[in-house]
C-alpha cells in the first residue's frame, strides 16, 4: 500500500472542500429560467412584464393615469455583503410603458436620477410625482414639464427634516387613502395635498414597515418584517391608534411553506425546519388588497410577498359581525399561492394593476437583508459567503399574475377625461380606477362636479360608488350637514360609517350638536355603525359622561361583543395616557416633551416587538422581545441601557430566547431621538427612572467605537461588576482626611466620613484606584446623615491625577446619588462641592464603583 504525504491530503482535502463550496454556490436564472421554478395555485400563471436591464433593483411600482408605471430603483442597496457605498445619491425612477398594447412594457425613460434609495411614488397629475427618498421626512414634487418623460423640476413640497435609522426601518408607503389624506407606515402623521403644497397632521399610530395596503372602503393593513408580523392593525382606520383584536389572524397563519431551501434568514436556526426551509414569516412587504376586475375569486384578498422565504402569500379576509379574520386558504395542503425554488426570486411589492390583474415586483438579487445584519460574526454573512449570495446584483423582475383567458382591460388616460366623466369611473368595478378618479377630482379642485357627484351619492345603486362620491365631496370640502344626514341613512353601512367620520368635524368645544345626532344614530345602528360611532366620541374628545353615555349603549346592544370591547380599551389607554402626559407637562416641562417624543417613537418603531403596553407582543407561545414593564435593566445602568440601544442586543436574555431574534442599533438616529426613547421606556409602564440627555448618549457614541451587537453577558461582565478591591482605594480630602474606612465597610450604617466643618465651594473628596477602570456608574450613599448629603458637587474623573473632566453634576439634594458615568475611564475620582450655603457638615456613609479594569 502506498503513503500519501501530508501535504498531498491537504491540497486534495482543500480540492474536496473548495469542489463541495463550489457546487454550494448559486448563480442567477435567466427571467424565462426563473419564470420555470415558480408554482402557482389555482390555474393563475404569471407572465413577465418587465426584466433587467429595463428595470434594475426595483423596490415598488406605481402606475399613473395613462397607465404609465413608474418603479423605484434602488441601485446602492446590499451591493456586496457590508453594503459598500449604500447611501450615495445614485438611485432613480424610471417610467415604463406598454406603447404597442401586447401586455409587455417596451419602453423605460429615467423619469429622475440622482435619488438617495426611493422609497415612495405618488403619481399625481399627469407628468407629476410626489415621492420621498431614505433618510428623510421630506416629500418632493417631480414634474416633467415639457412632456419628454424625465422630471426636469424638482421641489420639496413638504419639509419635514431628516430621518435616522436603519433604511429597512423607515417609513413606506405614501398611498391615496379614500379619505383624501396619504398614509405611510413608521410615523404616525398622515399627509394631504392642498394646491401646491402638502399639509401633515398627527393621528394615534404610526406602526408598520415596506409598504401598505387598503381595502375597498378604507382600512388600513400593516405588516412589519422587524417583529415578524404579517398583518395587523386592519379592523379599523388608523387614525385612531392600535386597535387589536384576539383571533384576527386564524391559528397557524404564521406558517410559511417555501420550496427554497437555502437558509438565509436572519434569525437563524429557529426559524428553519429540518430541511432549512423557513418555518414563519419574517421578511413580509409589499403588501396589497387585491381590488381588481379581472380575477373575481381573488377579489377582497391579502397578497404578501415574503421575500425571505421567496414566496408570496394570498390570504382570505373574511368580515363579518363587525371585525375581520385574515386565514390562509392553502395551509391545510401545506403550500403557498405562490413559491420559486429560485432563492433569488425577491417578491417585494404587490399592486392591483388599471388592467384589472394583480401585479409583483422581485429585486431579483441574492442578498435581501440589509447590511445590519451581514456584520462579521452574523449567522446570515456566514451564510451568504457559502452560497456566493453576495455576487447576484443588478437584477430586477415585474410580474403580472392573472388567468389563462382573461382579457386584460382597457388602458386608462384618466387626464384626458373630463371631470363629468371621472365621477362615472367611481362605479368602476376595478378599484384602481376609483380611487384615481377620486384622487384627480380632489386635485383638480373642478367643484362644478358637485351636482353629478350628488346624484351618484343619493342615486346610484352600487354602495362603492356611492362611498367615493361621499369621500370626493368631502375633498371638495363640498359637504355640510344636510349632505350628511342623507348619507346617515344610506342603506350601506360602510357609507354610514364615512358620514360619521366626515362629520366629526362638526364637534367643537362650543357646537356639540352633532353628538345628539350620533345618540340618535347609535340607538338604531348596526355592529359596523355603532363601532364607528364609538370611535368618533372618543376621537373628539367629548366629556367622560357622554363617552360613558355612548358605551352604555353599545354593551347593551352588543353585550360581549370583541370590537366593542377591544375600541373602549384601546381608547380608555390611550387617554389614561394622555392626561399623565398632560400632568407631567405641568411639572416639568421639559421631560414632558421628551416622553411626548419618545412616546412617538416608541410607537413608531418599538412597539411592534415590545408591545404598545411595553409588556411584549405575544408570538406562539412567548413574546416577540422581552417585556419593558418594571424592568431593571431599563431603570438601571445608562451604561448598558444606552449601548443596547447604540449596538444592539442578541441572544439570551435572563435564559429566554425571543422570536423577534435580536435588538437592532439604533445608532443611525440622532442622539436626541434616542435620549427621548430611552426616557420615554425608563418612564413608563411602572418604571421610574432619570431621564436621558443627548449629551450622555453623545458620549457613549463617541466612547463605544464596537459595530456588533451585545450579548447580555458581554454587557453585565463590562458595565455591571462592582469593585470589590476597595481595600486598595487610597482616599484623600480637602478637609478631614480620616474615617475613610467608613466608606468601603458595605454597612451604610452610623459609620460615616465627614468633613468635619460646614459645606463650602470647593470642599472635595478624593479616590485613587489601583489602575484604570471603565466605569459605568457610582453610588454615593448617605442616607443615615440625610442632614448632611451635598448639596450640589461634580463628579470628575482623571487618568494620571493632574488632567481632570467634569463627567457628571448633582444639584439637587437627594439622600443618596447614583452618577451615570456611561463607561468613561478613570484611574482618579473626584467630588467637589459646587454649593455652600448648607450649615452642615458634608458627610457619607458608603460609596460604591461599577466598572471593569482597563487592559
Amino acid at each position: 500500500m502506498k503513503r500519501i504525504s501530508l501535504a498531498v491530503m491537504a491540497v486534495l482535502a482543500n480540492t474536496a472542500i473548495t469542489s463541495a463550496q463550489a457546487e454550494e454556490q448559486i448563480t442567477a436564472l435567466s427571467p424565462t429560467e426563473s419564470l420555470a421554478t415558480m408554482q402557482i395555485q389555482d390555474g393563475y400563471k404569471m407572465e413577465l412584464v418587465a426584466h433587467e436591464p429595463m428595470v434594475e433593483e426595483p423596490v415598488l411600482l406605481s402606475f399613473d393615469g395613462k397607465g404609465r408605471m413608474y418603479v423605484a430603483e434602488m441601485l446602492t442597496y446590499m451591493q456586496d455583503i457590508d453594503g459598500t457605498g449604500q447611501m450615495k445619491p445614485v438611485s432613480r425612477i424610471k417610467r415604463l410603458e406598454d406603447t404597442d398594447n401586447d401586455g409587455v412594457m417596451d419602453k423605460a425613460t429615467v423619469f429622475a436620477d440622482k435619488l438617495l434609495l426611493p422609497r415612495m411614488i405618488l403619481p399625481l397629475q399627469d407628468g407629476k410625482i410626489l415621492a420621498r427618498e431614505t433618510n428623510t421626512f421630506d416629500l418632493l414634487l417631480l414634474e416633467d414639464t415639457d412632456g419628454d418623460g424625465v422630471a426636469d423640476k424638482r421641489t420639496t413640497v413638504y419639509k419635514g427634516g431628516k430621518r435616522g435609522g436603519n433604511l429597512e426601518h423607515q417609513p413606506s408607503g405614501l398611498i391615496w387613502g379614500i379619505d383624501n389624506w396619504l398614509y405611510v407606515t413608521y410615523t404616525n402623521r398622515r399627509y394631504r395635498v392642498e394646491g401646491d403644497k402638502v399639509i401633515s397632521e398627527n393621528i394615534r399610530y404610526g406602526g408598520g414597515q415596506w409598504g401598505l395596503a387598503q381595502d375597498a372602503v378604507g382600512r388600513l393593513y400593516y405588516s412589519t418584517a422587524g417583529a415578524e408580523k404579517p398583518v395587523f392593525n386592519f379592523q379599523y382606520p388608523s387614525v385612531y391608534g392600535a386597535i387589536p383584536i384576539n383571533g384576527e389572524t386564524a391559528p397557524g397563519f404564521n406558517e410559511v411553506f417555501p420550496i427554497e431551501t437555502i437558509p438565509d434568514v436572519q434569525g437563524g436556526k429557529p426559524r428553519l425546519r429540518d430541511d432549512n426551509t423557513l418555518n414563519h414569516f419574517t421578511g413580509v412587504a409589499g403588501q396589497s388588497i387585491y381590488l381588481g376586475d379581472k380575477l373575481p375569486d381573488l377579489i377582497g384578498d391579502y397578497i404578501l410577498p415574503e421575500p425571505v422565504g421567496n414566496l408570496i402569500r394570498r390570504a382570505k379576509v373574511t368580515r363579518d359581525n363587525g371585525y375581520s379574520v385574515i386565514s390562509h386558504p392553502y395551509q391545510a395542503e401545506k403550500s403557498e399561492f405562490i413559491a420559486s425554488t429560485d432563492s433569488s426570486f425577491r417578491p417585494v411589492w404587490s399592486e392591483t394593476g388599471p388592467d384589472g390583474t394583480l401585479y409583483i415586483v422581485d429585486m431579483y438579487r441574492g442578498i435581501i437583508q440589509e447590511g445590519n445584519w451581514t456584520r462579521e460574526g452574523s449567522y446570515l454573512r456566514e451564510v451568504i459567503k457559502k452560497h456566493g449570495l453576495d455576487k447576484i446584483i443588478g437584477g430586477g423582475r415585474i410580474y403580472r399574475v392573472s388567468k389563462p383567458g382573461v382579457e386584460l382591460g382597457e388602458k386608462p388616460n384618466l387626464y384626458a377625461q373630463s371631470a363629468e366623466q371621472l365621477v362615472e369611473y367611481l362605479a368602476h368595478d376595478n378599484q384602481w380606477w376609483r380611487i384615481n378618479a377620486q384622487k384627480l377630482l380632489v386635485l383638480n379642485q373642478d367643484k362644478s362636479v358637485v351636482p353629478a357627484l350628488k346624484s351618484v351619492l343619493f342615486n346610484h345603486k352600487n354602495p362603492l360608488a356611492r362611498l367615493h362620491a361621499l369621500w370626493t365631496l368631502e375633498g371638495l370640502n363640498s359637504v355640510d350637514l344636510a349632505l350628511l344626514a342623507k348619507a346617515f341613512a344610506d342603506d350601506d353601512h360602510n357609507v354610514q360609517v364615512a358620514a360619521v367620520r366626515i362629520s366629526e368635524r362638526l364637534f367643537t368645544d362650543k357646537d356639540q350638536s352633532i353628538v345628539k345626532i350620533w345618540r340618535d344614530l347609535l340607538n338604531q345602528a348596526d355592529i359596523e355603525l355603532t363601532q364607528q360611532l364609538l370611535l368618533s366620541i372618543y376621537y373628539v374628545n367629548a366629556s367622560d359622561s357622554t363617552r360613558a353615555q355612548f358605551v352604555e349603549v353599545a354593551n347593551k346592544k352588543y353585550p360581549g361583543h370583541i370590537g366593542v370591547n377591544a375600541i373602549v380599551k384601546s381608547m380608555e389607554y390611550q387617554i389614561k395616557e394622555q392626561r399623565a402626559q398632560a400632568k407631567l407637562a405641568k411639572g416639568n416641562k421639559a421631560l414632558a416633551e421628551s416622553m411626548q417624543r419618545g412616546k412617538r417613537h416608541f410607537e413608531s418603531l418599538c412597539a411592534d416587538c415590545h408591545g404598545q403596553d411595553g409588556k411584549g407582543t405575544p408570538a406562539g407561545t412567548g413574546l416577540l422581545a422581552p417585556s419593558f414593564a418594571d424592568n431593571a435593566r431599563v431603570n438601571g445602568d445608562l451604561s448598558i441601557l444606552g449601548r443596547i440601544a447604540m449596538q444592539g442586543l442578541v441572544g439570551e436574555i435572563e435564559g429566554k430566547n425571543y422570536l423577534g431574534v435580536s435588538m437592532m442599533s439604533l445608532a443611525s438616529h440622532d442622539d436626541q431621538y434616542i435620549a427621548d426613547v430611552l426616557t420615554y421606556i425608563r418612564n413608563s409602564f411602572g418604571n421610574k427612572a432619570e431621564a436621558v440627555r443627548p449629551e450622555q448618549i453623545a458620549q457613549i457614541r463617541q466612547l463605544e467605537t464596537r459595530k456588533t451587537a451585545w450579548t447580555l453577558d458581554e454587557l453585565n461582565a463590562q458595565f455591571a461588576q462592582k469593585l470589590t478591591n476597595k481595600k486598595q482605594w487610597k482616599f484623600s480630602a480637602s478637609h478631614n482626611p480620616k474615617n475613610f474606612a467608613a466608606l468601603i465597610d458595605g454597612k451604610k450604617d452610623w459609620r460615616r466620613w465627614t468633613s468635619g466643618v460646614n459645606q463650602d465651594i470647593g470642599m472635595w473628596l478624593q479616590v485613587e484606584l489601583p489602575q484604570v477602570y471603565q466605569i459605568s456608574r457610582i453610588d454615593m450613599d448617605c442616607r443615615k446623615f440625610n442632614w448632611q448629603c451635598a448639596k450640589a458637587f461634580d463628579l470628575e474623573f482623571s487618568i494620571d491625577g493632574n488632567n481632570w473632566t467634569k463627567v457628571d453634576s448633582k444639584i439637587k439634594f437627594a439622600k443618596s446619588y447614583q452618577m451615570q458615568t456611561l463607561g468613561q475611564q478613570a484611574k482618579y475620582v473626584r467630588f467637589v462641592l459646587t454649593n455652600g450655603s448648607s450649615q452642615q457638615p458634608w458627610s457619607m456613609t458608603e460609596l460604591d464603583i461599577i466598572g471593569t479594569p482597563v487592559n
